[in-house]
């Protein structure tokens, strides 16, 4: 049986906890019925936190097309969440800013999200969460300032 290699198992764990916290907050954003989908809740609260953000870093931020934070934008704007003004540093560009009807939604997912996290910060010990985070904020600045990683050996080659 061969060995199960560190990176991987890194990797795999990050995804699969990443993929079941994002369902459990899914599922507490449905409980307390809000109609909003994963990509209009995160678009909600950046806003938030980023007021005037251009809808092309909010695509960089979302790490999608720009076409398709333009449809989802669209969806917002006609439900009164979000508004497009020109941007008065690029008169090709829109800075995005929340409409007064979001700030309850926001509000809303503020306290929950807090909550989320009260809650799973309270599964593990302080000083275990802290130290995750601090070695992975060590992993994420090395992989960040990393220019191109090193071009994997075929199997046998060393």
């Amino acid at each position: 049986m061969s060995e199960i290699k560190p990176l991987v198992s890194l990797y795999t764990v990050i995804k699969d906890v990443d993929q079941l916290m994002r369902r459990r907050f899914e599922e507490r954003v449905r409980a307390a019925g809000l109609d909003l989908s994963r990509p209009q809740y995160r678009v909600l609260i950046f806003l938030d936190r980023h007021p005037g953000i251009t809808q092309a870093r909010l695509a960089e931020y979302l790490d999608v097309e720009k076409m398709t934070v333009t449809g989802l934008l669209d969806r917002m704007e006609t439900r009164g969440w979000v508004e497009r003004r020109r941007d008065p540093n690029d008169r090709r560009a829109y800075s995005l800013h929340l409409r007064p009807a979001a700030r309850p939604i926001v509000d809303q997912l503020e306290v929950m999200i807090a909550q989320w996290q009260d809650d799973y910060n309270a599964r593990l010990p302080p000083e275990v969460v802290a130290r995750l985070i601090h070695d992975l904020e060590i992993l994420k600045a090395r992989l960040a300032t990393d220019a191109e990683e090193p071009a994997a050996k075929p199997a046998g080659q060393d």
